[in-house]
C-alpha cells in the first residue's frame, strides 16, 4: 500500500507537502525549519568550563541518522548535504542506497554531529531512510527468526529519529506498530544502542506510535513545550506510560531530538574512553539514567506528588506531564557518569555512605528484593534528583516483552541508625517540596525529585514488586546539587575548590562562581562563605 507523508509546518511560511513511498500505510512527518541550539541552555558551557581541553567530542563513537524521505524521486532525498564545510572530514555510509540531498536531514545533521555541534568529533555516520530502516534494519514483517540487523559497527551507539509515523490512521497504534516498537526495543537491549526520538510538533497534535511509544529509547519534546504529550494510549504496549521523557532547545522536535542525541554521543564517548575499565558504563540504561537524572528542573516542573496525609510525597506518575524529566543538561549528566558506579547494598543497614553524584547498574532477580545506597549531606541540598530506568525484554524480536515492576524511595537515617520513611506529613520537616517515593505501575522509569533536602544521612531504596518473572537489570543515577562554590563537585567546599578558583583568576572559567565573566574577589568571598 501507499505510504502517505506530509511535512508539518513548525513556524509560519512552511506549508504541507505530500510525497509517496512504499511501506504499508505509514504517515511520516518531518519539520523543515531553521534549527536553533543554545549551548548555554543544555549545560555545555559549564561542561567546557569544568573540563577545558578534556571535554568529550564524540570522537570515540559513531552515529546513525534515520530520515523520512523529503520527496519522491530516485535517488531518495534522505541525506545531508555532504559538501558543506559543516561536514568536512566526516565519513558517511549510506545504508539505504545513495541519498539525494534533504534540507531537513542537513539541518538535523548540523545539530547532531556537525563541526559546530557539541558532538563535532564524530567522524563516521550511518544514514538510513525511514522505510528502509524499518524493513531492512529492524526487518519488520519478516517473522520471529529474522532478528533486527546488528549495527554496522560496535562503536555505533546512537540512532536519531527526527520523524514520526504510524501504520494506522489518526495516530492509533495497530499490530504493525507494536511489532516495530518491539523490534526496536529488542535491538537497543541486545546491542547497547539508544534511539533518540522526536515527538510530534504542536501541543495539541497527535502522538504517533513510531517511534515515540517505545520503552528503551528516549522520546524528546521541545524546551518551549510545543509538542505532543500525554500517556501512551490503549491499544499500544504499556498504556498509561508518560511521554515525552526529556526536552531540549529547538523550534521543532526535529532539532531537539539530535541535541539529545549529541549529548548521548558525548556520554558514550566518555564511557568507552575514560571509563573503559567498567563494562557497565556504556549500558544503554546507564546512559539514559544519567541523562534523565541530570536534567535542569525548571520552575513549574512537577510530577504531582500527594500533598498531605499518610502518602504525602509519593507519586504514581514519575515525570512532568509536559516536559518529562525536563531540560537536557550535559554537564550534570557527565558529572553523574564520571562520578562512578557505586554498588548497592542488600540491606539498609549495610549501605555505606558514598558520593552525592553517581550511578549503579544491577539486577533485582526476585520479587520483593531491594537494593540500598546511602549518601550524607552536611548542608541542605537545593536539589536532589534520582532516576531509575530499565528495559523491557523479550526472547525474540516480536514476542510480547515483559517488564519488571520496580519502585523507588528515599529514606532518612534516624538518630538510632535505622532507616525512617519520609512519606507522610511528618516527613515535611526534612524537605521543602517534591516527591520521596515513585511507584508507577506501568512506566519503566521511576523518578525522585526533592528541593531543599535538610542536612543529614539518606538512603535510596529500589524495590521489585509485581508478578513478572522477567529479568530486571536496572540503572540508577543520582545527583545531589552542590553548593555553587563546590567547583570540583566532590560534595565539599575546600582546598581543591580554592585551587580551581585561583587557576582561573582574572578570567572567565570554572572559578567564576557569580558568572560575571571574571574570576575575582566576589567569587573568592562566596567560596569562603561555603567553606567546609
Amino acid at each position: 500500500m501507499e505510504m502517505r507523508s506530509r511535512r508539518l509546518a513548525c513556524q509560519p511560511g512552511y506549508s504541507a507537502a505530500r510525497r509517496v513511498a512504499t511501506l504499508g500505510a505509514v504517515v511520516v512527518a518531518s519539520a523543515l525549519c531553521a534549527p536553533t541550539l543554545l549551548a548555554d541552555d543544555i549545560g555545555y558551557e559549564e561542561l567546557v568550563a569544568r573540563l577545558g581541553g578534556a571535554v568529550p567530542t564524540g570522537a570515540g563513537v559513531r552515529a546513525a541518522q534515520c530520515e523520512a524521505p523529503e520527496a519522491s524521486g530516485t535517488p531518495i532525498p534522505y541525506g545531508p548535504n555532504q559538501t558543506l564545510p559543516e561536514f568536512a572530514g566526516k565519513t558517511f555510509s549510506a545504508q539505504s542506497g545513495t541519498p539525494a540531498v534533504s534540507s531537513h536531514a542537513t539541518y538535523v545533521a548540523g545539530v547532531y554531529y556537525g563541526n559546530n555541534s557539541i558532538a563535532r568529533g564524530v567522524g563516521t555516520i550511518y544514514l538510513y531512510e525511514a522505510n528502509s530502516f524499518l524493513s531492512s534494519h529492524l526487518r519488520y514483517g519478516q517473522g520471529s527468526s529474522a532478528a533486527p540487523v546488528a549495527p554496522p559497527s560496535v562503536l555505533m551507539k546512537v540512532y536519531n529519529h527526527s520523524w514520526i509515523g504510524g501504520l494506522g490512521t489518526g495516530g492509533a497504534p495497530v499490530a504493525g506498530d507494536l511489532e516495530i516498537l518491539r523490534r526496536a526495543d529488542f535491538q537497543m537491549n541486545r546491542d547497547d544502542t539508544l534511539y533518540c526520538v522526536g515527538m510530534n510538533n504542536g501541543a495539541a497534535s497527535v502522538t504517533y506510535p513510531l517511534m515515540a511509544m517505545g520503552y528503551n529509547g528516549i522520546s524528546v519534546g521541545r524546551m518551549d513545550g510545543d509538542h505532543s504529550r500525554g500517556d501512551v494510549p490503549a491499544g499500544a504496549d504499556g498504556p498509561g506510560r508518560m511521554k515525552p521523557e526529556i526536552v531540549a532547545p529547538g523550534n521543532a522536535t526535529s532539532w531537539a531530538a539530535p541535541a539529545v542525541g549529541a549529548a548521548a554521543l558525548l556520554l558514550y564517548d566518555t564511557a568507552l574512553s575514560t571509563l573503559s575499565s567498567n563494562p557497565n558504563a556504556d549500558e544503554t540504561p546507564v546512559i539514559k539514567a544519567c541523562m534523565l537524572a541530570g536534567t535542569t528542573h525548571r520552575a513549574g516542573w512537577t510530577n504531582n506528588p500527594v500533598a498531605s496525609g499518610a502518602q504525602r510525597g509519593s507519586t504514581v506518575k514519575p515525570l512532568d506531564a509536559i516536559s518529562g524529566a525536563d531540560l537536557l543538561n550535559i554537564d550534570r549528566s557527565h558529572l553523574i557518569l564520571t562520578g562512578g558506579e557505586i554498588a548497592g547494598a542488600t540491606s539498609a543497614a549495610a549501605a555505606v555512605a558514598g558520593p552525592v553524584v553517581g550511578w549503579d547498574y544491577e539486577n533485582l532477580p526476585a520479587t520483593n528484593a531491594s537494593r540500598f545506597w546511602r549518601f550524607t549531606i552536611s548542608q541542605s541540598a537545593p536539589e536532589v534528583s534520582v532516576i531509575a530506568t530499565w528495559h523491557r525484554v523479550a526472547s525474540t524480536s516480536i514476542a510480547v516483552p515483559q517488564l519488571a515492576d520496580l519502585s523507588l524511595t528515599l529514606l532518612r537515617v534516624g538518630g538510632d541508625g535505622t532507616a525512617v520513611t519520609l512519606e507522610g506529613d511528618a516527613g515535611a520537616a526534612f524537605y521543602g517540596s517534591g516527591n520521596v517515593a515513585s511507584r508507577s505501575a506501568v512506566d519503566n522509569i521511576e523518578h525522585l525529585y526533592i528541593r531543599n533536602l535538610a542536612a543529614g544521612d539518606y538512603i535510596i531504596q529500589m524495590t521489585r514488586g509485581g508478578t513478572s518473572t522477567a529479568a530486571a537489570p536496572f540503572a540508577l543515577a543520582w545527583f545531589v546539587s552542590p553548593r555553587e562554590a563546590d567547583l570540583n563537585r566532590d560534595g565539599t567546599v575546600g582546598g581543591l575548590d580554592l585551587a580551581v578558583l585561583l587557576g582561573t583568576w582574572g578570567e572567565a572559567g570554572a572559578g567564576d562562581i557569580d558568572r560575571d565573566g571574571t574570576t575575582g574577589g566576589t567569587d573568592l568571598a562566596r567560596l569562603l562563605s561555603d567553606w567546609g
